[in-house]
């Protein structure tokens, strides 16, 4: 059994029942905007690939308006951990307005990405998975193309095909968010993606495994940002909106730039 499930089970005498219906999905009405109609959050991560993860983040309100009460399981090597915290009802708030917020299209979420990835760490990374044989190509050439991708319009005409991509294996992160108010339905988003701040959000619960994700979708930052402030710093949810970098982007650097200097040297195999 999950800890999903075993959290069910602890909390299902202190939660509403209308949780274990189904949840409504955001965007069939505005979103109660007051931080004191919300009654808690719950945040459900699980990753499989290279390592392990299974948490569940439940904020409840605590005596006052003004805090949550922070609980957190997570499974380690020797069972179930479990963490209190206070967190400051500003920071839920802030999830709630980002919400409450239009949907962010793809096209804004690649401006602000581009802000922030580090190109310094991207160069590093670019650099290690770079080929060192590329005809007629010295690894200098291939360093300054690199680096030319890594800003401006160039960087983010690469975010915009990484985000595009499909999913690789070996990496599998699923997180689900439900927002519970006093007195409107609740509100769901959750993610499957592999790629930088677990963008976009799906306004909603994900379909069953093997099928496509029709959305609606958000691309919105705001979310991502604020859902790492909810949670503990050691979550391996937090670490994973909290990624800058990717080596996948920085693979997709290295051959764009390779190719670059293949068919300048007219290299038959750099023939699109």
């Amino acid at each position: 059994m999950s800890i999903f499930h075993r959290v069910v089970l602890r909390f299902l005498g202190c939660m509403p029942a209308v949780l274990l219906g189904a949840c409504a999905v955001p965007g069939s009405g505005p979103p109660p905007a007051a931080i004191d109609n919300v009654r808690s959050v719950e945040i459900q991560y699980q990753y499989s690939g290279w390592s392990h993860a299974d948490e569940v983040h439940r904020l409840q309100r605590s005596g006052g308006q003004r805090a949550f009460t922070r609980t957190s399981m997570a499974e380690t090597a020797d069972g179930v951990e479990t963490t209190r915290a206070t967190v400051p009802a500003q920071r839920v708030g802030e999830l709630v307005w980002a919400l409450s917020a239009p949907p962010w299209p793809r096209e804004r979420a690649v401006q602000v990405v581009a802000r922030r990835v580090p190109p310094a760490r991207m160069m590093e990374n670019a650099v290690i998975v770079a080929r060192d044989d590329v005809p007629g190509c010295s690894k200098e050439d291939i360093r300054n193309r690199m680096f030319a991708h890594l800003s401006g319009a160039a960087l983010r005409t690469q975010l915009d095909a990484y985000y595009q991509k499909t999913f690789w294996t070996d990496d599998y992160p699923v997180m689900r968010v439900v927002i519970s108010f006093r007195n409107a339905p609740d509100r769901v988003i959750s993610s499957r993606s592999q790629r930088l701040f677990m963008l976009p959000w799906t306004l909603g619960d994900l379909p069953p495994p093997g099928t496509r994700d029709a959305g609606p979708y958000s691309w919105s930052l705001p979310v991502s940002d604020a859902l790492r402030r909810l949670l503990p710093t050691t979550s391996q949810a937090a670490q994973r909106l909290a990624e800058d970098t990717d080596r996948r982007l920085a693979t997709n650097v290295a051959d764009v730039a390779e190719l670059e200097c293949m068919r300048e040297h007219g290299d038959a195999r750099a023939a699109p």
